[in-house]
């Protein structure tokens, strides 16, 4: 597997584009499109967020579709709680994007990002559908992962090359997100964290479900800005198999390998999305290690990548590791306190439930003034692991919240 420089439209055959459509009250780049120039096998996850927006339920429904070819996002505007207005102009995006590109509907999916409760401006979208279709190109990924960024500040882009007997696959993708973010995706068979990933690797659509949903576990659903879960959400890949690899059809080796690019790009994009996170000013990677089970490594982790009182200490450079026990604590895990170890870095914090001899709160202070921190949890009850990642909660996070939607 080779990390190279790229994004959507690395892998062969991909296109996108990215223009102003008139949605983002500061002018910016809104609408983006990205398309395959044959037809794919897709699959997708999405939040489980009961009020979810109206293009999750529409590309819910276009999912099924046994081809799909084009994906098209828009941000500034969730398109969220709208009721059937919204939902009938999710569909006319779809609608107005298959026409333009001589394609049935149900092969395009939707997404959409940005405020909830504002009537999605369809028409600008719509008018705009010729211009953005016709603009396609190679080059345009960048401008594609650029159109779907709302607060971030950087793009989010990530690719791999593998090799699959004398073929070269490309996994390549783009994401968006960096507050209201704690997805707990599902995949599909049949955020705001939004992810779009192409491949040329020919595929059946059922592996590539699988492959997709082995990938979120470890990588999107283990990231946490605030710990508010998105109402949409989504996640997609597509293969269009222009690769010319042998078809992967079980779970063979070459899954495996697939399976593996996949998951690298995945949670590149999801540390990418913590990085970048509202007002953040550090980046924190929590491991949990000697769990009874993976589920149980990854509850402790996330649990404690959403501790509001350890991201406040953390930006403070306060090297409070109460929290982080307290966090652990209040998983619903079941393991033995007085045999849990805490560090912070390499430096031992707590040692079989209490404070490590040696600890010294000078040095751990010195660690949190980093810009990346790493904290290590040991439950000793197990050998399964997990990591998550998070940032910390700054007085700029509290700014561009309170007024988000002015």
């Amino acid at each position: 597997m080779i990390s190279v420089i790229g994004g959507v439209a690395t892998a062969i055959g991909f296109v996108a584009n990215g223009v102003k459509a008139g949605i983002k009250k500061s002018g910016n780049k809104d609408l983006a499109l990205l398309y395959s120039e044959v037809p794919c096998v897709a699959a997708a996850a999405f939040t489980t967020n009961r009020f979810e927006a109206s293009p999750v339920k529409i590309s819910k429904l276009h999912i099924r579709n046994k081809t799909h070819q084009a994906v098209i996002v828009n941000s500034g505007n969730a398109n969220c709680a709208n009721g059937k207005d919204g939902d009938r102009k999710a569909r006319l995006m779809a609608e107005c994007i298959a026409k333009s590109l001589w394609l049935d509907k149900r092969e395009v999916l939707v997404a959409s990002t940005g405020i909830i409760g504002v009537p999605l401006p369809v028409k600008n979208i719509c008018g705009k559908a010729d211009v953005l279709a016709n603009g396609l190109s190679k080059d345009g990924g960048r401008l594609f992962a650029e159109t779907i960024m709302t607060t971030d500040t950087v793009k989010k882009e990530r690719a791999v090359k593998i090799k699959l007997g004398r073929a070269v696959v490309t996994i390549g993708g783009a994401c968006k997100g960096v507050g209201m973010i704690y997805p707990v995706m599902k995949a599909e068979k049949h955020a705001t964290m939004l992810c779009f990933i192409t491949t040329d690797a020919a595929i059946s659509k059922g592996m590539l479900e699988d492959a997709l949903c082995e990938s979120i576990g470890g990588s999107f659903n283990m990231v946490s800005v605030d710990g508010d879960m998105s109402t949409n959400d989504s996640c997609f890949i597509l293969a269009n198999g222009m690769a010319g690899n042998k078809k992967i059809t079980r779970k063979n080796s070459d899954y495996r390998k697939f399976t593996e690019g996949l998951k690298f790009v995945s949670a590149e994009l999801a540390k990418m999305m913590a990085r970048d996170g509202e007002g953040a000013t550090k980046f924190v990677e929590i491991e949990v290690r000697g769990a009874k089970t993976k589920a149980d490594a990854s509850a402790v982790a996330r649990k404690i990548s959403a501790s509001s009182l350890l991201k406040c200490a953390i930006s403070g450079e306060d090297p409070n590791w109460g929290r982080v026990a307290a966090a652990c604590g209040a998983a619903g895990v079941g393991f033995d306190p007085d045999k849990t170890d805490i560090y912070l870095g390499s430096m031992k914090a707590l040692s079989n439930g209490a404070i490590a001899a040696g600890y010294s709160k000078e040095k751990a202070r010195k660690f949190f003034t980093a810009r990346d921190v790493k904290i290590t949890v040991d439950l000793k009850s197990g050998k399964n692991k997990a990591t998550a990642w998070t940032c910390d909660f700054s007085k700029e996070y509290v700014a561009i919240n309170s007024e988000y939607s002015t």
